[in-house]
């Protein structure tokens, strides 16, 4: 593949510049002609519906590159505002941000949802980009690929109606996820985070829908998919800039029962905890008779049936036992 600019002059290429130029693809911009990707292959095969995928990712990226490189003016078009609303600059995506609203592309407030979906690092960066181009075609969603960082996709989209029960039916996310494994792509997770109204461009919601994305990959239970506003716990914990012995301090018992505990003590305090210390519930969870939960409880050591019994203590026991589980999710332990 070969790129030209306008004087014919190749500014990119992957391949040697003597190969055979089959078939040349026009970049334009609003203000002209940019320059040309050409196709150099040898093959004469006709291209499958995926090279043509990759084609097109490579003349949107090329585009924009030969944009900057001629100084041309902002465009104006639908893809090419969409493309700047996560500019680096922030004069540019709050441009960007103003003439989407006015032209009611998008619109202020939580009627708008900005969405990460985080994918394996091992994902080629022409299989991300050519995905993003891909769920932004679809017709069941109305989900608009805005821009692509190292391996995170971000769209906006329009919040769905409630239904009669005041829910919202995350019908985006189970077609992301399904269209993501029918090309082989390794998800990690999807995170969403409304804008708030006040916000004059999508960094913001950007970046909690990113980090919503980061947190659920390390937690199983939520099969991958959550808003930010679903998380506030998981949020509070990621934000905790600490170590394993800054434990001790916040709740030497969490210290104790995960340092020196067995496993089945650690799971039945983190259930029991979980359950609001409601034993029934602790019992259906565990699949044992309230008696045998009784007996593990009384068998706690000392300072961790102590926090057991007072509700700060207990609070903190919770929150730290749950802080070293993400820590070593995440690999920090």
């Amino acid at each position: 593949m070969i790129i030209d600019d306008t004087a014919s002059t190749a500014v990119a290429t992957s391949g040697s510049h003597s190969l055979h130029r089959r078939l040349a693809v026009p970049i334009r911009d609003d203000s002209g002609q940019l320059g040309t990707l050409w196709l150099s292959e040898d093959d004469e095969c006709p291209l499958t519906s995926a090279q043509y995928s990759f084609i097109d990712v490579a003349a949107r990226a090329a585009r924009q590159i030969l944009s900057e490189k001629a100084g041309s003016p902002e465009g104006l078009s639908h893809n090419a505002v969409m493309s700047r609303l996560l500019a680096e600059d922030a004069a540019v995506r709050r441009r960007a941000f103003t003439h989407a609203v006015a032209r009611r592309w998008i619109e202020r407030g939580e009627s708008t949802i900005l969405r990460a979906v985080v994918l394996d690092p091992k994902a080629g960066v022409l299989d991300t980009l050519a995905f993003g181009r891909h769920i932004t075609a679809l017709k069941t969603i109305d989900l608009v690929f805005i821009v692509s960082h190292e391996n995170i996709l971000f769209f906006v989209e329009r919040a769905v109606p409630l239904n009669r029960f005041g829910e919202r039916a995350d019908t985006a996310s189970a077609i992301i996820k399904r269209e993501a494994a029918a090309r082989g792509l390794p998800l990690r997770g999807i995170g969403s985070a409304h804008l708030d109204r006040r916000d004059e461009d999508l960094l913001n919601a950007a970046e909690q829908a990113r980090r919503a994305a980061e947190i659920v990959a390390w937690l199983p239970h939520l099969d991958g998919v959550a808003d930010i506003s679903q998380l506030g716990a998981w949020v509070l914990l990621d934000s905790i800039d600490a170590g394993e012995s800054h434990v001790g301090m916040f709740s030497p018992a969490a210290l104790q029962l995960w340092e020196h505990a067995n496993e089945l003590q650690l799971q039945t305090v983190e259930t029991f905890l979980d359950a609001c210390g409601r034993v029934r519930d602790a019992c259906e969870e565990l699949h044992i008779h309230r008696t045998t939960l009784y007996y593990r409880l009384d068998n706690l050591p000392d300072g961790v049936r102590a926090a057991l019994d007072e509700g700060m203590t207990r609070s903190a026991l919770h929150i730290c036992l749950k802080l070293l589980r993400y820590w070593k999710a995440t690999g920090r332990i």
